[in-house]
């Protein structure tokens, strides 16, 4: 491998754990116990963690030994803040906020009772919205919507179908990474829980998903959705759904 392709090769992975971190919705500002010199001391008030070369690395409020108000993680600089979550009696609740590396906002997310709830808006560094989406309970929600640098509203796919006999092929009209279909009803019509009673994990035949109306009849899909999850190019979640009668 010669010095062009390891620079190439460090710039990927670079790129990878990056978008790892922005990616990830598991935000929890933890305290490190290993660092933290009085362990059976209960915390109270103010909290702050340095890295070994005493870089701040995050504030954490408490009160009483639970969390409560708005902790900060920071980026590796020790100055930038990273991620703000608001806490409330220990459960993250309100509006978190995400930032870039030069202190751009990244994504603003919203919480309730220590879940996903409300709106998810993600920028692009010139501060220009990047994509909205809409979680309930902790689960994504129909509707996600993209956009383009220059502010104008991407297309979005929809659910295809293409009958042959009593086989209804799936698809969808634009191409998204790993679509899976199901059919039944999402949590107050918009929201998708894959493990929700009301869903049902389609058959696939031929590397197509398909709804054999002999055994899904016209009168039970009356009352149905189908149902596709699959993720766009910007690595968002896209649930869509279709009622077919």
């Amino acid at each position: 491998m010669n010095k062009t392709q390891i620079l190439i090769a460090l710039v990927i992975l670079t790129i990878f754990s990056m978008g790892a971190v922005y990616t990830n919705l598991t935000e929890l500002i933890d305290e490190n116990e290993t660092l933290n010199p009085n362990p059976k001391k209960m915390k109270d008030g103010e909290v702050r963690q340095y890295t070994k070369d005493q870089r701040l690395k995050t504030i954490v409020n408490y009160d009483q030994g639970v969390k409560h108000g708005t902790s900060y993680l920071y980026h590796d600089d020790g100055e930038t803040v990273l991620l703000a979550m608001p806490y409330v009696k220990g459960k993250r609740e309100g509006v978190s906020e995400k930032y870039y590396q030069d202190g751009k906002l990244y994504a603003s997310t919203s919480y309730r009772n220590d879940r996903l709830h409300g709106s998810r808006k993600l920028y692009y560094t010139s501060g220009q919205l990047k994509a909205e989406m809409n979680y309930g309970y902790g689960n994504i929600g129909i509707g996600t919507k993209e956009y383009l640098l220059d502010g104008a509203l991407k297309k979005m796919p929809e659910i295809t179908t293409k009958t042959v006999g009593n086989i209804i092929t799936l698809d969808t009209s634009i191409p998204c990474k790993d679509p899976t279909f199901y059919v039944g009803r999402l949590i107050e019509g918009q929201f998708f829980d894959p493990v929700n009673e009301n869903i049902r994990l389609l058959t696939m035949s031929q590397g197509k998903y398909f709804i054999n109306i002999e055994m899904y009849t016209p009168s039970y899909l009356k009352y149905q959705d189908v149902i596709c999850s699959c993720e766009s190019s910007q690595r968002n979640t896209i649930i869509l759904k279709k009622r077919l009668y």
